[in-house]
């Protein structure tokens, strides 16, 4: 009897001392956060970096047109950017992105021995530069030009537009000088106040240079519609700098535009 009534409801009730009470929404949110925080914060530095890659390949300016500039010096980057502007007004906006942006790459062709390391840099990138079609109008001095003058078989076009054979090797006929160039000779070049070249000295590195254009008939640029394009908007922007035809016209400084104003509208006497 003793037994049966230690027996009675016995399975009704059942004590577990390690039972755990259930958990408030609130330590469940601290749960999830201790177990998970570091798979979290790592999701968001990749989603951080592949953003910011994004946005720098993005944001990167595409040049409308790649000019080679071929020199037997480096040309200080003032001399670049005069370039630059020297030839952005005749250009046009290939891309559509709304701006013309001009890239000027400066090969260093130099027999200088101590410069035989960006002579190999420069002959690199040249060679892969040239195989990609990437630049139509070559800037280059003498020095530079004839370093490299048994690479540019075919290369060139005569300063008529036809291709040099094969085998030819008169390029002084597919050669126009800076002075021949409307745009580049009335060009005049300044330094700024902290620049250690003179307005003289850029004005004579320019005047060293001399330019010859890629030969399409016959090369790889037959072979794309792109590049054929692009040979073809390059040739156009070459006759806009001979002829010196500008695209974009200078803008008018605004005083001077209310200074002219006011002498039409009669507010000041002229002599």
């Amino acid at each position: 009897m003793a037994r049966e009534g230690y027996l009675v409801n016995a399975g009704e009730e059942t004590i577990h001392p390690d039972a755990q009470a259930p958990m408030s929404p609130k330590q469940k949110r601290q749960n999830w956060w201790y177990y998970n925080k570091f798979i979290l914060l790592g999701v968001v530095l990749v989603a951080l970096l592949v953003g910011s890659i994004i946005y720098s390949v993005a944001s990167q300016v595409k040049p409308d047109y790649t000019i080679a500039l071929m020199t037997s010096y480096t040309m200080p980057e003032s001399g670049l950017q005069q370039l630059r502007d020297c030839i952005t007004p005749y250009a046009d906006d290939r891309n559509g992105d709304g701006r013309v942006q001009i890239s000027v790459v400066n090969y260093v062709i130099s027999a200088n021995e101590t410069d035989y390391q960006m002579l190999e840099a420069s002959m690199v990138k040249f060679t892969a530069d040239a195989s990609t079609n990437a630049s139509m109008i070559y800037l280059h001095d003498e020095t530079s030009f004839q370093l490299l003058e048994n690479n540019f078989e075919g290369f060139f076009q005569y300063n008529d537009g036809t291709p040099m054979p094969a085998g030819a090797t008169d390029y002084e006929n597919a050669m126009i000088p800076w002075e021949d160039v409307k745009a580049f000779a009335e060009f005049t070049p300044t330094a700024a106040e902290n620049d250690s070249w003179t307005a003289e000295d850029y004005q004579t590195l320019f005047e060293m240079l001399r330019v010859s254009l890629r030969a399409a008939e016959g090369s790889s640029i037959e072979r794309s519609e792109e590049d054929m394009a692009y040979y073809e908007d390059s040739m156009a922007l070459f006759d806009r700098l001979k002829n010196d035809e500008k695209l974009v016209e200078e803008e008018v400084p605004e005083w001077v535009d209310d200074l002219i104003s006011q002498v039409e509208a009669g507010e000041l006497e002229t002599e």
